[in-house]
């Protein structure tokens, strides 16, 4: 089994709408399963991922989407009081969403790349924080 990937929301949305990096996303996606290579996503990027499909697809396609990342393995990394402050240190010091500061705290923690497309990881990256696999 290889070294486990973050997931942050975007490269998720992204491949449900298939967007222009649907492809890179789903590459990694599948190279991952094969691979049984754990993939992780932070309980606060996954309710993220819910109300973004929720709100624009509706509450049975954001329940399917559950169903799917659950298919796919993806391990929930839950938000413990360490992890907020993690986050929230993070947050601190970089311009990132509060989300985003999740993704980068448990990549941190599991010390593997953050698997992403949005911008603002890019100082985060830039100061060493985190490793970033752009999609």
């Amino acid at each position: 089994m290889r070294d486990p990937l973050v997931f942050d929301s975007y490269p998720i949305i992204s491949f449900l709408r298939k967007e222009a990096n649907y492809q890179a996303v789903k590459e990694i996606l599948e190279e991952a399963f094969a691979s049984r290579t754990r993939l992780v996503i932070s309980s606060i990027n996954q309710g993220e991922v819910y109300y973004i499909i929720f709100r624009s697809l509706g509450e049975d396609r954001a329940e399917q989407v559950l169903t799917w990342m659950s298919a796919m393995r993806f391990h929930l990394h839950p938000s413990t009081p360490e992890r907020v402050l993690a986050a929230a240190r993070i947050k601190a010091r970089f311009p990132v969403s509060y989300a985003d500061a999740f993704a980068i705290a448990a990549a941190r923690e599991l010390d593997c790349p953050v698997i992403t497309g949005d911008p603002e990881f890019r100082q985060v990256e830039q100061a060493g924080m985190v490793k970033v696999k752009w999609v």
